[in-house]
């Protein structure tokens, strides 16, 4: 199988980041399991960490991804959804996988999976996510990786990434996402995201709504797992945000790093970075491994995770990519902007999924926005953007707002409304930032 035939067949699965589909009659781990079955359990042979929550999960899990590296440890990191690249979502040693790799395991997958296809009709189609997470497990297997690091897709209790038995999970902030899926409530979605916990294993729970901490001890109670909360068991102290990145000293538990730095910006990377400092403290103290202060601190200074308030230079002006899509992440960007540019006049390019709650975001975006330019990713899910005028103007937002059809025009409208010593931000979506980043030619892992 070539690369391109090897994409087009993932691409043949079920695929629920394009299509519409009920969480608790489509999703199940019976299919996962068996897949780990036809493959002789190859997650069985590297130790895996799990992070969830709604958001924050990509940047937690690529600073802990950097702190092991750093220190020596052979490391996998597997991530979703992609931004220009379907390959990735599946990194080793810092690096994508490569396309020879890529069509080598799928030709195996794909032999697997032809093998069973009597019992596959019993089990319900196999999905995209499904397919996309057994090839890095075997990606890592293969290469014989010490860890490897699984961002959890949507929820947990039911997610493909559940099969594994991490040695530690690590829960970023839990907001109202997908709330269709996984209930209407912070209670609800937190318990769907706790359920990935296994008994007498640690969870590192970052900052937390007063009833999903409720939640996350009530399953530490139940499976006799250790928790490590921020704020009780871990601290950040003296946190500094700056346009190149941030400070902080750290706490936990008798040992204190001071003046650690992150080139990620903003303090939701701050707590980041707590978080996945936190987890490789655990493997140490708990697990017997190996970590260096200084690999540590390099480790946390050299992570690199894209289109979360990444910054760039575009035609001399400042551009913002933030792929936040939901009410609670779109609030942090707004406190990022404030902080890092508290008198510079903001254009904000906005295109969002339909089943993205629109009315809080652009009420948010209000506060910050001097005008917008209202647009859509190339994605079935994607919203109209006329829409959206119609929104802004039911609101009673009297900012200048224009929309176009495509990110190419959107960013040619902006470019004109914008002042030259104005910020651009392009938000609402993780497919429109990666549309974005093609355009701009920006950096990637592959």
């Amino acid at each position: 199988m070539q690369y391109p035939d090897a994409v087009e067949y993932l691409y043949s699965f079920l695929n629920f980041e394009t299509a519409s589909f009920r969480y608790r009659r489509e999703f199940n781990l019976r299919r996962m399991r068996r897949l780990l079955d036809w493959f002789d359990h190859p997650e069985n042979s590297f130790q895996s960490i799990l992070v969830a929550g709604t958001n924050g999960k990509g940047s937690t899990a690529a600073l802990l991804t950097s702190i092991l590296l750093a220190n020596g440890y052979v490391t996998g990191l597997y991530t979703s959804p992609h931004l220009q690249n379907v390959r990735e979502r599946i990194r080793f040693a810092g690096r994508a996988i490569s396309k020879s790799h890529f069509a080598g395991l799928m030709s195996e997958v794909r032999s697997g999976i032809e093998s069973h296809r009597r019992e596959i009709k019993s089990l319900g189609p196999i999905t995209f996510f499904e397919v996309s997470t057994l090839l890095a497990i075997l990606h890592f297997a293969r290469r014989r990786a010490e860890f490897g690091v699984f961002e959890v897709g949507m929820g947990g209790r039911l997610d493909a990434t559940n099969v594994l038995t991490p040695l530690v999970c690590i829960f970023t902030p839990i907001g109202h996402d997908h709330m269709e899926h996984l209930g209407g409530t912070i209670r609800k979605i937190a318990a769907e995201k706790a359920a990935i916990v296994k008994p007498g294993r640690e969870a590192v729970v970052g900052e937390q709504l007063p009833e999903a901490r409720s939640v996350f001890k009530n399953r530490l109670r139940t499976t006799g797992a250790k928790g490590y909360f921020l704020g009780s068991q871990f601290r950040v102290l003296r946190p500094k945000m700056g346009m190149h990145g941030s400070q902080f000293d750290f706490q936990m538990s008798g040992l204190r790093l001071n003046r650690l730095k992150i080139g990620l910006r903003g303090r939701f990377q701050i707590d980041n970075a707590a978080a996945a400092l936190t987890a490789s403290q655990l493997l140490k103290q708990k697990h017997g491994y190996t970590l260096r202060e200084r690999a540590v601190r390099k480790g946390l200074a050299t992570a690199f995770w894209p289109g979360r308030f990444e910054v760039l230079k575009r035609n001399g002006r400042t551009v913002v990519l933030d792929g936040a899509h939901n009410e609670e992440s779109i609030r942090t960007l707004c406190e990022a902007l404030r902080d890092l540019f508290p008198h510079r006049r903001k254009m904000v390019v906005l295109g969002m999924s339909r089943d993205k709650a629109l009315k809080p975001v652009l009420k948010l975006l209000a506060s910050v926005a001097d005008g917008f330019v209202l647009t859509q990713a190339d994605n079935p899910r994607a919203r109209e953007p006329r829409s959206m005028i119609e929104t802004l103007r039911e609101l009673k937002i009297k900012t200048i707002s224009f929309w176009a059809p495509d990110i190419s025009k959107a960013l040619a409208v902006a470019d004109r409304a914008c002042p030259k010593n104005g910020i651009l931000v392009v938000t609402g979506s993780l497919f429109l930032i990666g549309e974005a980043r093609r355009l701009f030619r920006c950096r990637t892992w592959i």
